[in-house]
């Protein structure tokens, strides 16, 4: 009999993990590419939702040229863009956003479900 409680307990404990698992909250995954871009340069954002039938979502980040870029879904709920980096001289010491010449920027957005989604890219503005 002692033999075929320990199994049991062990199918239990995995079974209730994985249940409690299966109604966890589940969070949009972006990616943005390069990691590192020069000023001036262009990133790709990939967001993939959770759900959502909406054709497009928008990005944005302060180190986008134009501050926002539509994502257009390319598969089920993946969204894909191409931002355009601001030009060096807006990170520079006189420019609107000032730093030195590596700097972390943030991009984000919220999918078609609500889903909140955000993540961080570099820029080098050189010498």
């Amino acid at each position: 009999m002692r033999g075929t409680k320990a199994p049991l307990a062990l199918v239990t404990a995995v079974l209730s993990v994985g249940l409690f698992a299966s109604g966890a909250e589940a969070h949009p995954a972006v990616q943005v590419s390069p990691a590192t871009v020069e000023a001036g340069g262009t990133v790709t954002v990939r967001v993939t939702c959770d759900t959502g039938t909406s054709q497009t979502v928008d990005a944005t980040s302060q180190a986008f040229r134009d501050g926002t870029v539509t994502l257009r879904r390319t598969r089920g709920t993946v969204y894909t863009g191409r931002a355009t980096i601001a030009p060096a001289g807006n990170f520079s010491s006189g420019g609107p956003d000032p730093v030195g010449r590596l700097s972390q920027w943030g991009v984000d957005g919220t999918c078609p479900d609500g889903g909140a989604f955000q993540a961080g890219f570099t820029v080098d503005r050189g010498r």
